[in-house]
């Protein structure tokens, strides 16, 4: 090849930045490519770019586009295999390999490959492979970082604590646009953008519908917001969309219908409607293809008359997740708790855990924690999918996502039905209870906060400062709003403290 392999993150930054000669390009079919757009860089499962532009010969493409050092690392990695790579629509790799095979795409169909290593400059190359080993890739500092010794404990624990509700009613606010827009589908109301008024300000009517106190007391539109709130809590980053999606569309009156308690019949919707019960043909494991069978007769019995979307495998991510935070293992988790939350009278007896003055907030975690305390049977207590064993470790929720389901489903929708309602003792409660949640793991975000803000002077040891530092970061750091922080204002940050 005449030239060194290079680390598939330095390929990444050529695309992207369209650092090589992008005339005269050409496949390796001879037809000639044209990049209108290199796409957008995915940092999770699937391919490198999504939404690419390119024209291939005379016809101009829109799909995604998956790099690699070699061309035989596309059947390496089984992409082949994976339906999240059939919008590839170029195979980008650094070295040439003649005897590789053509990559294809589960359905077949043939990926045209282009070789970067002839359009680059190898100068250029060699300066930033020097570059890159010489660097630690650190992450960029704070503005305020090394210029907080003056500023006090007490402000920054008021401060953090004020965004950290600042972010719950983020969460109130998008839980009552939810409501309100279940109450609609119940009384069988349209919701369409209001149209724009010209002429008296007088004449143009609200903008939005006032909603009386009597359409909030159905019970079943509380228990559907919240079901939604826990699937997204357990989909994590990654999956929440897929996992609101699924939730609004297998509704809880479905399972509910189907009796919360007869596991295998929810398991079967659920998954189903997921797109997640594979083929027993492609499983070799024997206790698998036993525990599938039935769950796919029962999916197949039900899809016939089933009206709502079925989503597809495509849609999930399992991409950098630890199995035990793979959706099939979440999934799996939900199906075991379902009967726990919302039998008869659980949404009900919920408000009662809040409204109690007789219970301190360590009752009310406890009790909580009893609730989603998942114990799975047999099979799921050593698998995370279907696809064979992982040991003795099951999908049994941990304390630490309790907690998070407790700080963003049951928290928020607690908090509003305190405001609706207008019940004290409910939104104290939920309050006191909030701010006493165990911190959970550190992130990026929370580890930025604290070495180059808090440095040593405060700990973020609860789940609810954890949260105001994350509000502090996403809309004031980030956003360089230091003249409206409460931290930035006291900082001079042409050198000295003010």
């Amino acid at each position: 090849m005449g030239m060194p392999l290079i680390p598939e993150s330095l390929l990444r930054t050529i695309w992207q930045r369209q650092l090589f000669t992008t005339s005269g390009l050409r496949a390796a079919d001879g037809k000639r490519i044209t990049i209108l757009s290199p796409g957008v860089s995915n940092s999770d499962g699937g391919p490198d770019f999504l939404n690419a532009r390119i024209r291939i010969g005379s016809i101009t493409f829109r799909g995604d586009v998956e790099l690699h050092v070699t061309a035989p690392e596309w059947h390496q990695h089984n992409h082949g295999a994976d339906p999240h790579y059939n919008r590839v629509i170029l195979h980008v790799v650094f070295g040439d390999e003649h005897l590789a095979p053509p990559a294809r795409t589960v359905s077949a169909r043939a990926i045209p490959l282009l070789v970067l290593h002839p359009f680059l400059d190898r100068s250029l190359l060699k300066e930033m492979l020097s570059a890159l080993s010489g660097s630690g890739q650190a992450r960029e500092a704070l503005r305020c970082n090394g210029r907080t010794q003056h500023i006090t404990r007490d402000l920054l624990e008021a401060w953090i604590g004020r965004l950290a509700y600042e972010r719950i009613e983020f969460k109130i606010s998008r839980f009552e646009e939810r409501l309100k827009a279940l109450i609609d589908e119940k009384n069988n109301v349209v919701r369409e953008p209001y149209p724009r008024y010209y002429g008296n300000p007088d004449e143009i009517p609200p903008p939005r519908k006032q909603y009386k106190r009597k359409e909030y007391t159905a019970v079943d539109v509380w228990e559907q917001l919240l079901y939604e709130g826990i699937m997204e809590a357990m989909g994590y980053a990654k999956n929440s969309t897929p996992f609101v999606r699924l939730a609004q569309s297998m509704r809880l009156r479905f399972l509910q219908e189907a009796g919360l308690h007869e596991r295998p019949h929810v398991m079967a919707l659920l998954f189903g409607a997921a797109g997640l019960l594979p083929s027993t043909r492609t499983i070799s494991e024997k206790e698998s293809r036993l525990y599938l069978r039935p769950l796919r007769r029962r999916w197949k019995d039900y899809k016939r008359s089933f009206k709502g979307d079925v989503l597809n495998e495509a849609d999930w991510l399992f991409f950098r997740l630890r199995p035990q935070n793979f959706p099939t293992a979440r999934l799996a988790s939900m199906c075991f708790m379902l009967p726990f939350v919302f039998g008869k009278e659980r949404f009900r007896n919920l408000v009662e855990l809040f409204k109690s003055d007789r219970l301190t907030s360590n009752d009310r975690m406890k009790r909580l924690a009893e609730t989603f305390n998942v114990v799975p049977d047999e099979f799921w207590s050593h698998h995370f999918h279907f696809r064979g064993s992982s040991g003795r470790v099951g999908v049994a929720l941990g304390e630490q996502r309790i907690h998070e389901i407790i700080m963003n489903a049951i928290a928020p929708v607690m908090l509003l039905y305190a405001r609706l309602f207008r019940d004290n003792a409910v939104r104290i409660h939920t309050r006191m209870l909030v701010e006493l949640l165990p911190s959970t793991d550190d992130n990026s975000i929370t580890r930025a906060m604290t070495d180059d803000l808090l440095a040593g002077k405060m700990h973020l040891r609860t789940s609810f400062m954890q949260q105001g530092a994350i509000q502090l970061f996403k809309f004031y750091c980030s956003a360089n709003r230091c003249a409206e922080c409460d931290v930035g204002k006291r900082v001079d940050f042409s050198g000295g403290a003010s």
